[in-house]
């Protein structure tokens, strides 16, 4: 392996994704597949961390975020369960769902026996949605590894196939990135779903250059064919000191990318997104990537991100329930370039517009934001008279200000890189 971090899987690709593809021809998409679609990792077995020291905030943190999906690498004790599985319990029986990795002995930390599911499926008190392979294994640095790897998945998924009372959980391939993606056996036949580590790096989301989606989906496909995809890692981290070649960015442009990140998954298939991380593990300064991923400082405090995240979930599953969604259409009038727009239906009967400029707002060498760009008026043809339009912007704090709009047939908004919401009714 090189010098650079476990998280540095931007470098990987081949393949490119023209970013800024207005979606006004697309389905519309229902909010809580958005909703579902988003993750966050957590460590509750790490000892020492906030996620131990602190569990009851941390707890109370994740339902203020709202994400529901959760990631946890399995930590092992004398082969039984740790206070981690009691802690995974706990948030299983408020409704969360994990997915669990299975350590398969060739990174740091303890191996994670497969013949060991039904017993850690037990543990995870019904949490248990996504049984998943070792994470980031370095199969390239001898020729007999890619096969150790390949029968660790293997085990994996027949002891998963094999007991039936947790015949719902999906087995994912382990995540490998940089050259041991190339290194690695086709795993098309173990897997349910694919799994990549998708850090655009200090690149905007919708980037077609190193860190670009597309590039990561289309690495793994020689490794998972065509299993539904998900990034099990993703994210920015904001330690602008760093001499890591993972690139740095600061509190308020992960703010501004990090809904867009959560959109643009979606919107490209990725099945489901974990951010990394919930709360920093550690607090090294800012020289030190791994202190500076989480949503919350290790501290606790809220960062600018957290409360992005938290908007825009609260936006999207906000509403109570109707009997269907309204039957109005939008569309953008023309072409803009750099839009990404989609439709999105929520529970309600309100449908939602999301609309952003896919460009780049991150100097990487002077490790400042870049002016912001004029806005472009965008026209949004709207099939029939609405009630109301409201337009939800978010700014680099992670805050939200809500706009009334006069409700017309044809709405001009003015766009830029930082996210806005139509909300029609």
């Amino acid at each position: 392996m090189s010098a650079l971090t476990r998280r540095s899987a931007l470098a990987l690709a081949a393949g490119a994704l023209a970013a800024g593809q207005a979606e006004a021809a697309a389905p519309v998409h229902r909010c809580e597949d958005l909703i579902d679609a988003i993750g966050v990792n957590v460590h509750l077995g790490h000892g020492g961390t906030p996620y131990v020291e602190r569990f009851a905030a941390c707890a109370e943190a994740l339902d203020t975020l709202g994400v529901r999906h959760l990631r946890d690498d399995i930590v092992l004790t004398g082969g039984e369960p740790a206070g981690q599985f009691a802690r995974i319990a706990t948030l299983a029986a408020r409704g969360y769902r994990f997915s669990l990795v299975f350590y398969d002995g060739l990174t740091p930390g303890p191996r994670v026996p497969p013949d060991q599911f039904a017993a850690i499926a037990r543990w995870a008190a019904g949490g248990l949605v996504i049984a998943e392979g070792g994470n980031e294994p370095p199969i390239a640095g001898r020729r007999d590894l890619p096969r150790l790897s390949a029968d660790h998945q293997t085990a994996l998924f027949r002891a998963v196939r094999a007991d039936a009372r947790d015949s719902a959980v999906w087995v994912a391939g382990p995540s490998y990135i940089q050259g041991n993606v190339a290194a690695a056996d086709n795993l098309a036949a173990v897997v349910d779903l694919g799994n990549i580590h998708a850090y655009p790096g200090a690149e905007h989301p919708e980037t077609g250059g190193g860190g670009s989606l597309a590039r990561f989906i289309a690495a793994s496909r020689p490794v998972f064919g065509p299993a539904p995809v998900i990034a099990t890692e993703n994210g920015y981290h904001t330690a602008l000191a760093t001499g890591s070649a993972h690139l740095p960015v600061s509190e308020g442009i992960r703010a501004r990318y990090l809904p867009r990140l959560l959109l643009w998954s979606y919107l490209q298939g990725v099945r489901r997104t974990y951010i990394y991380e919930l709360i920093s593990s550690f607090d090294h300064g800012d020289g030190d990537p791994e202190s500076r991923f989480g949503l919350l400082a290790y501290d606790g405090r809220p960062t600018p991100a957290f409360t992005a995240v938290r908007n825009l979930v609260r936006l999207f599953g906000g509403g109570a329930a109707a009997s269907g969604p309204g039957d109005i259409e939008a569309e953008p009038a023309a072409p803009t370039p750099d839009l990404v727009s989609a439709r999105f239906a929520r529970r309600d009967g309100t449908l939602l517009v999301p609309l952003w400029l896919g460009i780049d707002g991150w100097d990487r060498r002077s490790l400042a934001a870049r002016p912001d760009v004029p806005p472009r008026a965008v026209d949004i043809l709207l099939s029939r008279q609405p009630r109301s339009l409201r337009l939800h912007r978010f700014a680099d704090d992670g805050s939200v200000r809500v706009e009334g709009l006069r409700p017309e047939r044809r709405v001009s908004v003015q766009v830029t890189d930082r996210l806005g919401v139509l909300e029609i009714t």
